[in-house]
């Protein structure tokens, strides 16, 4: 009589692949999630970016404000910002002239899962703040 000790292949694989499962589980409830206030700092990043890029190369840049995404444009640049899943602007549009400028003041919101962000843009600069 054969007297064979040891696992076979599956149940070998059949391990692994519940250890797989059960790690792959434990590292998405355990990664960490950035902050609101974080969000914010890296939309105000993105808008100075925005600015600056207009003012440096003296060329009109477009912002557009979506649902899911943030996007700046100008005939060189075209760059764009994704929101979080639980993020979301309400759709606008602005334009910062060749000098950092905006036409006119104006308010966009933010909408976070905790809080609504209002990002204040003064009239005729492309100064902004955060309420």
């Amino acid at each position: 009589m054969l007297m064979n000790k040891g696992f076979t292949l599956v149940e070998t694989l059949f391990v692994l692949f519940v250890i797989c499962i059960l790690s792959t589980l434990s590292l998405t409830l355990h990664m960490p999630q950035k902050s609101e206030s974080m969000l914010v700092q890296e939309i105000i990043g993105f808008l100075n970016e925005a600015k600056l890029t207009a003012m440096t190369y003296k060329q009109t840049v477009t912002l557009t404000f979506s649902n899911s995404e943030i996007v700046y444009h100008s005939v060189d640049f075209n760059k764009e910002y994704q929101l979080y899943d639980q993020s979301f602007f309400e759709p606008h549009e602005m334009t910062f002239n060749l000098s950092g400028n905006i036409k006119g003041a104006k308010t966009v919101v933010l909408h976070t899962s905790k809080k609504q962000y209002q990002f204040v843009f003064q009239v005729g600069s492309g100064c902004f703040y955060v309420r």
